[in-house]
């Protein structure tokens, strides 16, 4: 009986192996070998060397400046497509090889362009170039750089058009795009197209927004124009109040700290008219906060000290009126954040 028992056992084990052979081999194959950090970091310093000697050879060797833009549609031509291989055989080097390819042959095409047209041109189609590269080019770097040579083209053609007071546009329309990005955070999850682009774009809004306030910060030299800077901080106060109003909303707020609130804003915006970065800032910690994300208020709270420490810097002023400029402005802040705690402790009871 002890020998049935056993021998039934014994094949109640293997009918188990032979059906759960299959599920293990498949785990097994799908289980990618990790492979060391420094191995990884090799592989990226050898495909950007490549790609380094690449150039040097093509600046040495190819002097005509009017091989520059087929060289660089063909760079840009071939990326696209090897990057597309690359989503099916998955390689690490290969992926590494190709951006710094591709953004090789983005230069080339934008120097060949300002080389052989001018310089409005070589911008506009870089503005549409990064807005095609966005959607057909599958990689996160290359999609939030895009962002980055789309908003600095539309810069380039402010500057050269002498549009400057377009830039105030362009500030406010970013703002409101990382608002509205960072907010329907849900709805870009729950899409398929806008799934790939969410990570990308939204990090890409919040640097190109910055960089674009780093201009009021700048000393005036004849490379930047005059530029009525208050207009900026109007339009960035109006969108600050109204995501301040829409977090209010969903947290049930009684009217009363509304207003407190929308008070001290306005009181903190008439105090920093002339710096509209220190407004951004402020939008990227609320969103920051409301996100929960620790990336988004690092990024907020480095940008938002080198916007103070410029405008204090800059103030024409008295010691002591700069002394008590930046005493208003720190009360403000202090009552908005002791105001910020109630609400949100009066929306989680």
């Amino acid at each position: 009986m002890d020998k049935q028992i056993t021998y039934r056992t014994i094949i109640n084990e293997l009918e188990l192996f032979a059906n759960s052979e299959a599920k293990i081999a498949e785990v097994l194959r799908a289980e990618e070998p990790s492979t060391p950090w420094f191995i990884n970091a090799l592989i990226v310093m050898s495909a950007w060397l490549s790609v380094l000697f690449l150039v040097l050879f093509f600046l040495l060797f190819i002097p005509e400046t009017d091989s520059f833009i087929p060289l660089g549609l063909i760079l840009i031509f071939a990326t696209v497509y090897l990057q597309f291989v690359k989503t099916k055989t998955n390689s690490f080097f290969l992926n590494q090889l190709v951006l710094p390819f591709n953004l090789t042959g983005q230069i080339f095409f934008i120097v060949g362009i300002v080389i052989e047209e001018n310089i409005e041109t070589a911008a506009l189609v870089a503005f549409f170039m990064a807005l095609v590269l966005i959607v057909i080019y599958r990689d996160s770097i290359l999609r939030f750089l895009s962002v980055l040579l789309a908003t600095i083209a539309l810069l380039v053609l402010c500057y050269e058009f002498k549009m400057y007071e377009a830039v105030h546009l362009l500030i406010v329309l970013m703002a409101a795009a990382t608002i509205w990005y960072w907010i329907t955070e849900a709805k870009h999850l729950s899409n398929e197209i806008m799934v790939e682009l969410y990570e990308p774009l939204r990090y890409g809004f919040v640097i190109a927004l910055q960089l674009l306030l780093l201009l009021s910060i700048l000393p005036k030299s004849q490379f930047i124009p005059p530029i009525t800077w208050w207009f900026s901080s109007l339009g960035l106060t109006v969108l600050l109040l109204a995501l301040e109003y829409y977090l209010l909303q969903i947290n049930f707020v009684s009217v009363v700290k509304c207003y407190a609130i929308f008070a001290g804003t306005i009181l903190l915006a008439l105090l920093l008219y002339q710096a509209p970065g220190i407004i951004a800032s402020i939008i990227l910690l609320l969103l920051a906060f409301q996100r929960g994300n620790r990336v988004l208020m690092g990024i907020a709270i480095i940008f938002l000290t080198v916007f103070f420490v410029a405008y204090y810097y800059h103030l024409n002023i008295t010691l002591l009126m700069k002394s008590i400029t930046l005493i208003s402005a720190g009360a403000c802040l202090l009552i908005l954040r002791f105001v910020s705690q109630q609400v949100l402790e009066g929306g989680e009871q």
